[in-house]
């Protein structure tokens, strides 16, 4: 081969090269815009929330609405009692439950107690009680005793009897009296409760039987039904 016919042929290859590289060598047609306006937006956590719907709002203006409250059946408060201790109490209590009542116990202070003691303090020594402690046994004083002293330089005291009624230690006198020896009568007063059960009426006009509140024994006692008393007040003393 000669050497014009090898520089055509490296010529011819040259423009060949050329001419392929410009029909392959275009620039890539760029992507067209997506919209993405219907997409959700990102919040972050220390970002505010977006503002509620306008119901969600409307709903919370309800809720913050005051209720109107209905009717309430008023309560009127009755206590029924006296009762002699807390065991009768309980026991009428428990009735007036099973007659469809919500009873509550309570109790207050009643009247004092007055007893009479009957006693002879004339005694000089122990000697002298126990010789009229069996004076007095053996002539049908049975409760004669020698009362409990607080001190030595307490007088001695024989008891003959304590009774409900004063008639009954006037009595108790007289005898010992006639026994050659003198007595004498102390009035004592001791403090005691009395016992109520509160039930709840659904109107004043509610009747309340009090059949079989009291045991057969106290049936001749009396019952009362009256308004609850009012509970304390807690307001505190005015000041001078």
């Amino acid at each position: 081969m000669t050497l014009r016919a090898l520089i055509v042929m490296l010529i011819l290859a040259n423009l060949g090269f050329a001419a392929w590289a410009l029909l392959i060598d275009r620039p890539a047609e760029v992507a067209a815009a997506r919209d993405i306006s219907h997409l959700p937006t990102l919040v972050l956590a220390g970002d505010a929330a977006p503002s509620a719907p306008a119901a969600s709002s409307a709903a919370k203006d309800l809720s913050a609405a005051p209720t109107v409250a209905g009717p309430t059946t008023p309560v009127h408060c009755v206590t029924v009692g006296p009762f002699a201790d807390l065991a009768a109490g309980a026991a009428a209590a428990a009735l007036l439950q099973s007659r469809g009542f919500t009873p509550t116990q309570r109790d207050e202070a009643g009247p004092d107690l007055i007893a009479y003691s009957v006693y002879l303090d004339n005694v000089q020594s122990e000697a002298a009680a126990t010789r009229m402690l069996q004076k007095l046994h053996s002539n049908g004083i049975a409760d004669a005793r020698v009362m409990p002293i607080a001190t030595a330089a307490e007088a001695l005291r024989v008891s003959v009897g304590l009774f409900n009624e004063r008639k009954g230690a006037e009595r108790r006198v007289k005898q010992v009296k006639s026994l050659g020896l003198s007595a004498a009568i102390a009035e004592q007063h001791q403090p005691q409760a009395t016992y109520w059960v509160n039930i709840n009426l659904s109107s004043p006009g509610q009747s309340v039987s009090t059949e079989g509140l009291l045991p057969p024994a106290a049936a001749d006692t009396h019952l009362e039904i009256s308004d609850c008393p009012s509970p304390p007040s807690s307001a505190p003393a005015a000041r001078g």
